[in-house]
């Protein structure tokens, strides 16, 4: 049922701020009942299904969705939604570098030069930099830098949240082996990975020092003292397994997500949550060993990423946030259905009181927003410790 106010989807008040919630969980540790959270690159909203979630809630637009990803087309979250839902955990984003867009906006060339079309709601990767792997290719490249202007806002916005109590998330771009796989063509990085290890080691290690630890360095300058969470993502599965070997993964990848959590424990005591699609179960142990301290989007339909499983053999050492709702089902499934499922897979997952609410990714385009409700009604209703 649509809520008339606001106020209706609150829990009584229990004597914990947002914060305290947060910092629970963070703990392994229960509240009154698991945190919930919007607004994250993986915890969004379309902008079509926002825009229709504010109407459903009765609120006027009170001006244009502001894009937080051009390619996902996800926007910030409306603060009316953010108190309706009693959200616990909100997250603060940088502003969007400038990107070369064609005449109609159907396509965008992005400041790593890589480009995008307009496909199915989203923009689809259709054209990389530099199309063959090399190391001359690699030398001659030069990687976006960032104007500390898309930053500047992030300290006030953090001190303001921190003052009302929220508990405050804040994430970075794409991962290394994303962006990497991007720059040459996924198809040429897996034969670089294969054929090359050493180049593709290259490319890594590049996007690494000069991309993204100049990205957390800014993200991070004036937010570290508030912050709760960080976010790191490389989306490394497929619904049936890593995309590629364990070994691989420990060759070329693992050593550089070691030396970026190193680096952001360097400027922060927030804890770190890893964003990975799929069935990524094989190297959860070395996510741990480096210095991970929680998951997303726990993609339960995936293999071997049962949640009773996940909470099982790892939820003494890790937390979860997502895991609640697959985006099939959220989408196209009738309310009731959605809510019980949530009333199942909250019960499991916050067993070891390291639990963060949210659906699997972001919310899309085609998600009714009486879903929306029922998911985040349900959170609240069963969330409970």
């Amino acid at each position: 049922m649509q809520p008339s106010n606001p106020s209706e989807m609150k829990n009584e008040a229990t004597g914990y701020t947002h914060r305290q919630r947060v910092e629970a969980a963070l703990n392994h540790k229960p509240a009154d009942r698991v945190p919930l959270t919007m607004g994250s690159p993986s915890s969004s909203l379309h902008r079509d299904a926002h825009h229709n979630l504010l109407k459903y809630l009765g609120f006027s637009q009170s001006g244009p969705e502001i894009i937080t990803d051009n390619i996902l087309q996800i926007v910030k979250t409306d603060p009316r939604i953010i108190e309706t839902f009693d959200i616990d955990l909100v997250w603060l984003l940088p502003h969007l570098p400038e990107v070369e867009w064609n005449e109609d906006r159907t396509e965008l060339i992005d400041e790593f030069g890589r480009t995008f079309r307009a496909g199915g709601g989203f923009f689809n990767h259709v054209g990389v930099p530099f199309p063959e792997a090399s190391f001359e290719a690699l030398s001659r490249y030069s990687f976006p830098v960032l104007p500390k202007s898309l930053f500047a806002h992030l300290g006030a916005e953090a001190k303001n949240f921190y003052e009302r109590g929220y508990g405050i998330g804040i994430d970075g771009p794409w991962g290394i082996y994303e962006i990497s796989s991007s720059l040459v063509g996924l198809s040429e990085y897996m034969v670089t990975m294969a054929i090359d290890p050493e180049l593709a080691i290259a490319i890594a290690e590049d996007v690494l020092e000069k991309y993204m630890i100049p990205f957390y360095e800014l993200l991070l300058a004036d937010t570290a003292s508030y912050v709760n969470v960080v976010g790191i993502s490389d989306d490394l599965g497929s619904q049936t397994g890593l995309l590629f070997s364990p070994a691989m993964y420990r060759k070329i990848f693992k050593p550089l997500h070691r030396r970026l959590i190193e680096f952001i424990r360097s400027k922060t005591d927030a804890r770190i949550y890893m964003h990975s699609d799929g069935s990524i179960y094989d190297i959860i142990p070395d996510l741990i060993e480096i210095g991970v301290d929680g998951l997303n989007p726990v993609q339960y339909t995936a293999k071997g990423m049962e949640l009773e499983r996940l909470v099982r053999e790892f939820g003494k050492d890790l937390g979860f946030y997502g895991g609640v709702v697959e985006n099939e089902i959220l989408s196209f499934s009738p309310p009731e259905e959605i809510t019980e499922l949530a009333r199942r897979n909250v019960a499991t997952l916050k067993q070891e009181k390291a639990f963060i609410f949210a659906p699997i990714h972001n919310i899309s385009q085609e998600v009714p927003p009486e879903n929306i409700v029922a998911l985040y009604q349900a959170g609240l209703a069963f969330g409970k410790y």
